[in-house]
C-alpha cells in the first residue's frame, strides 16, 4: 500500500518499466540473493514481480497495485496487501527486503507503521533488507526534468522538485500514449538519510548491521545514489 496517489495501476507500468532493465533487475536480484537468508522471504512492494522468478522458492511478493500483481503473479506467488497490515503471523518469515523506494512512498506515519509491521512477521534472528534514495543526491540537485520517447511509442514528461522541509522529491509525471491518451499523477518519494534509517529501525527492534551505498558493495558515501540498509530483529 502506498500513499502515493494516481502514480500506480497503468501510468506506473508503462512509464516505469523500460527504465527497469534486465541488467538492473539482475543485478539488484544477485545482490539480494548474496544477502538473504533461505526460508520464507517476502517481497515488500514486489510491483510487477521483477525480483520474484530470481529469487527462486520461498519468495512471496505483497503489493497493493493490482494491475502490478496480475503481471507479477506469474512470476512467482503474491498477495495483495497494506504494508501497514500485513496478511502474515507474527514470527513467521526470515527475511523482508523492499527496493526501489517502496517504504519512501509512505508518509511519516505510514513508515513507523509499516516497519512495526515487518518487525512483528520476522522471526528472532530475521533480516530485512532496505533501499532508498540518498537524500545528499537529491539536496545537490533540486530539480530535475526528463522528456522522452519510450519504447512503445509514448512520451514521458516528468518535472522534480527537491523539499528540503519535508525530505523528499515532489514529482509530477505525464505519460501521452500513441493513441492521445494522456495519464498523469503528482506524487512524492521520501529519502532519508542512513542516520534515521537506523533510529527508524532501532526504534522497532531492527538493529542495523551494515549500509551499503549500491548493489556493486560500495561503501556510502555522499555521491552514492543509493542508501542499502541491513537489519536484523533482536
Amino acid at each position: 500500500m502506498t500513499d502515493a496517489g494516481g502514480l500506480f495501476g497503468e501510468l506506473y507500468l508503462r512509464s516505469t518499466r523500460p527504465f527497469l532493465t534486465e541488467a538492473v533487475t539482475r543485478a539488484e536480484a544477485d545482490f539480494l540473493s548474496a544477502r538473504l537468508p533461505p526460508g520464507l522471504r517476502l517481497d515488500l512492494g514486489c510491483g510487477h514481480g521483477r525480483h520474484l522468478e530470481r529469487l527462486g522458492p520461498g519468495v512471496v511478493g505483497v503489493d497493493f497495485d493490482q494491475a502490478s500483481l496480475r503481471q507479477a503473479g506469474a512470476a512467482g506467488p503474491v498477495i495483495r496487501g497494506d504494508f501497514r497490515s500485513l496478511p502474515f503471523r507474527g514470527g513467521g518469515l526470515d527475511a523482508v527486503y523492499s527496493w526501489y523506494n517502496s517504504l519512501g512512498t509512505l508518509d511519516e506515519g505510514g513508515l513507523v507503521n509499516a516497519l512495526a509491521e515487518v518487525a512483528r512477521v520476522l522471526r528472532p534472528g530475521g533480516r530485512l533488507i532496505v533501499q532508498g534514495s540518498n537524500p545528499a543526491v537529491a539536496r545537490a540537485n533540486p530539480l530535475a526534468r526528463y522528456a522522452g520517447r519510450l519504447p512503445d511509442g509514448s512520451h514521458l514528461e516528468e518535472f522534480t522538485e527537491w523539499s528540503e522541509a519535508r525530505g523528499r522529491d515532489e514529482l509530477t509525471r505525464r505519460l501521452t500514449l500513441p493513441d492521445g491518451r494522456v495519464m498523469a499523477a503528482s506524487f512524492f518519494i521520501r529519502y532519508y538519510a542512513f542516520e534515521a534509517w537506523r533510529v527508524l529501525l532501532e526504534a522497532r527492534g531492527l538493529g542495523v548491521v551494515w549500509v551499503l551505498g549500491g548493489v556493486d558493495g560500495a561503501p556510502l558515501s555522499d555521491i552514492s545514489s543509493d542508501i542499502i540498509v541491513g537489519a536484523t530483529k533482536w
